[in-house]
């Protein structure tokens, strides 16, 4: 039961990644993508609640194998990495001040967090 919850669950993140990157996308470092929210409040809602779904999913299935579960685990933090990149390289031209690299760096960090859980989850399958 906990693995069909935490498949579910990651698949959510999954998709709610895409969201905010293709929001990220379509805003173009305007304040406002095709999500009509601030974006503090889109960082929060479609970044950090899948991040956590992503490690809350690995954490309630850490004594059963699951391949399946470890490949979307490692997509997110996937999806986290390349999300952080594309919104670096768009942001290349404009200085970013000290609080905004420290932001970018903690979801790097997050991002490879979550990839070792997969690669972790898929080794113990």
């Amino acid at each position: 039961m906990n693995l069909k919850v935490a498949i579910v669950m990651s698949a959510i993140s999954i998709v709610m990644l895409c969201i905010y990157g293709a929001d990220v996308i379509v805003a173009n470092g305007n304040k406002m993508g095709f999500l009509p929210i601030d974006v503090s409040v889109r960082g929060s809602i479609f970044g950090i609640i899948p991040s956590v779904m992503l490690i809350v999913s690995f954490f309630i299935t850490r004594k059963e194998p699951s391949k399946k579960l470890g490949i979307l685990i490692l997509i997110g933090g996937a999806l986290i990495l390349a999300g952080t990149g594309i919104i670096l390289a768009m942001q290349s031209g404009q200085s970013q001040d000290s609080r905004g690299m420290r932001e970018m760096g903690a979801v790097l960090g997050i991002g490879v967090i979550i990839a070792i859980l997969g690669i972790i989850k898929i080794r113990k399958s």
